[in-house]
């Protein structure tokens, strides 16, 4: 979203404080508090991921504005204060995210609040009719190069909650099926992931083992791993998303996973070193190389002595090198068209 300013410039009159900025990448959010010019106190920017969060306040701090930077699982833990809502809904959001977005959105506007999505199409009626449908009206500026604004009020309180998330059943190795539900801007939406699969069907895991679920997600590679070291093994599982982990904390009752802990960090805080038999890890490959390094090399110290590290991928000859860095050694099994690298201490 390299023009946000001037997108948001044709609705700007509409604003009034308190706002809440809802996600968005990093940069156009602080470009748009910067354009806000509202104090810090009037201006709330909501993240799932803190991730996301951290690098929202190192780009506010680059462009010379403030604004209260908050990790949430849901927009409505918020409470209903905001007589403003922005999204910067950039193109490649995922369909699903974007409807939740404004469907909760509704609950945390105040009455006779504003939601404004700033979307970057020129010519897009996807938010008109989504926007009409929740909030019973809509208006939208002309479209630009710029995209399109469109704008509408909360004109009555009494919309239910609506939960957007989709379930799927999945087992490994002829284990028993497990049911997990999956929500909008996590990983494996409404499905189980390939990679995962080709990984749990490799990896060596004993009864007893201490599982660590690397990027957890929703929890479903936790819970199958941990079917092959029930009744005694122990997961843990570790995500920066604040939704991932309360849906891997809902997975893992809902399985009957004894057994478990569940960590939210950026750095793998929190986890201590000689712990785990098995790490298990299938790091998203779209946050360039940062995430897959911090997969691979802050993990080293949490094998105990004969552990087992697991990295699923498709670009064996981008982590190879790190891996024998970190490691020192592994070696690859080839499963599902994708590649299983395996190290260990």
């Amino acid at each position: 979203m390299k023009h946000i300013e001037e997108l948001f410039a044709t609705v700007a009159r509409r604003v009034r404080p308190p706002v809440c900025v809802a996600l968005g990448p990093p940069w156009p959010v602080a470009n748009l508090v910067k354009a806000l010019q509202l104090p810090a106190t009037e201006v709330s920017c909501v993240q799932f991921d803190l991730h996301q969060s951290e690098r929202v306040r190192q780009c506010l701090a680059e462009v010379g504005a403030s604004a209260d930077v908050v990790t949430v699982a849901d927009l409505w833990d918020l409470p209903p204060r905001f007589n403003t809502i922005i999204f910067p809904a950039a193109a490649q959001s995922d369909r699903e995210l974007k409807i939740d977005v404004v469907d909760q959105g509704y609950h945390i506007l105040a009455a006779d609040g504003v939601f404004l999505t700033l979307s970057e199409y020129e010519k897009d009626s996807y938010f008109a009719k989504l926007q009409k449908r929740i909030f019973g009206n809509y208006g939208a500026t002309p479209s630009s190069r710029y995209g399109t604004a469109f704008f509408s009020t909360k004109t009555d309180c009494t919309r239910p909650r609506r939960r957007h998330e989709l379930t799927f059943h999945a087992r490994i190795n002829g284990q028993p099926s497990m049911v997990f539900v999956s929500r909008p801007g996590t990983f494996s939406y409404g499905r189980f992931d390939n990679g995962s699969r080709a990984m749990l069907e490799v990896a060596e895991i004993h009864p007893g083992n201490h599982i660590l679920d690397l990027g957890c997600g929703n929890g479903a590679v936790g819970c199958l791993a941990w079917s092959k070291a029930a009744p005694e093994g122990h997961v843990t599982f570790i995500d920066s998303n604040l939704r991932a982990i309360a849906l891997a904390e809902l997975n893992a009752k809902a399985n009957h996973i004894a057994h478990t802990r569940f960590v939210t960090s950026t750095r793998l805080q929190g986890l201590d070193k000689n712990t785990f038999d098995v790490i298990l890890a299938n790091p998203p490959y779209y946050a360039k190389s940062e995430i897959t390094r911090l997969f691979i090399e802050g993990t080293r110290d949490l094998l105990r002595p004969g552990g087992r590290y697991y990295l699923v991928t498709k670009m064996p000859t981008a982590v190879m090198p790190l891996i024998f860095e970190t490691f020192g050694d592994c070696s690859v099994i080839e499963n599902r068209g994708y590649s299983v690298v395996l190290s260990g201490v």
